[in-house]
């Protein structure tokens, strides 16, 4: 019975450890798509830099804005003169009224649909003073591989709770049923009432906690040592453990008489 315990710790830890990963899988590539959002700001052009910092002034406090910086006019033309070589047309170039600019860089896992339209529903408010510029396509590309990649996230999930609960159920009951000639000489020659279910219990906490911590031990010794930099939600655990303890609950229904 010994072996079949361990056997089952074994197994129980190694797809509690695929589970993990999975979970560190999913939070690593959408960090890289918010990451790609995060990397495209917004532009804004206006030739009466007041409106733009009353804009500025109106948005910046929002969740999903990293910050905002002005660019004034004298400093666009420094730099078209820096970056195309207009040296000889400095004078000509800064007699121009040129724009002011500001540009908003945004907080990547925080810029989806309803944040995007509350920004573009407050600059209607300042058009066409203010024209704005932004890669649509590249912010729309990103949020579509986002919800495929948590679309398949939660089925992996789900998979993994269904797989977990099925092999701890089914090898519960097979080693359950192999120790029953055991359980009925241990009665016969006048063993302990009720010691079959006390050891069924204890065996229970085995499985719950000796996998899962052995998981936790390496996820935060990771974290600890600087070799793993994405973070799992604790409550991620709670829900292991919550399977794990559904699994053993199951598995005493299922025995029923067999565990007296």
């Amino acid at each position: 019975m010994k072996k079949g315990i361990s056997f089952q710790i074994i197994l129980i830890f190694i797809i509690l450890f695929g589970w993990n990963l999975l979970h560190l899988g999913y939070e690593y590539q959408k960090d890289v798509f918010e990451d790609n959002i995060s990397a495209s700001p917004m532009m804004l052009l206006s030739m009466q830099e007041n409106t733009l910092e009353q804009l500025k002034l109106k948005i910046e406090s929002s969740n999903y804005i990293k910050d905002i910086i002005i660019i004034e006019d004298s400093i666009i033309a420094q730099t078209l003169i820096n970056n195309y070589n207009l040296e000889d047309s400095d004078e000509i170039l800064r007699s121009y009224l040129l724009p002011t600019a500001m540009q908003i860089n945004f907080v990547g896992e925080k810029f989806y649909i309803e944040q995007k339209l509350e920004l573009e529903r407050t600059l209607l408010e300042y058009s066409p003073a203010v024209i704005h510029y932004f890669d649509n396509a590249n912010w729309q590309d990103n949020q579509n591989k986002i919800s495929f990649l948590t679309n398949g996230y939660y089925i992996g999930f789900g998979l993994f709770i269904i797989f977990i609960l099925f092999i701890s159920i089914f090898l519960r009951i097979h080693f359950e049923m192999k120790s029953n000639v055991f359980w009925k000489i241990y009665h016969s020659s006048g063993g302990q009432i009720g010691k079959r279910r006390k050891q069924f219990f204890v065996n229970s906490l085995y499985l719950c906690f000796i996998p899962l911590i052995l998981n936790v031990a390496i996820y935060y010794a990771l974290i600890y040592f600087q070799l793993l930099h994405i973070e799992i939600d604790y409550r991620f655990f709670g829900v292991e453990l919550l399977t794990l303890a559904i699994s053993s609950l199951f598995a005493g229904i299922a025995l029923g008489e067999n565990l007296k």
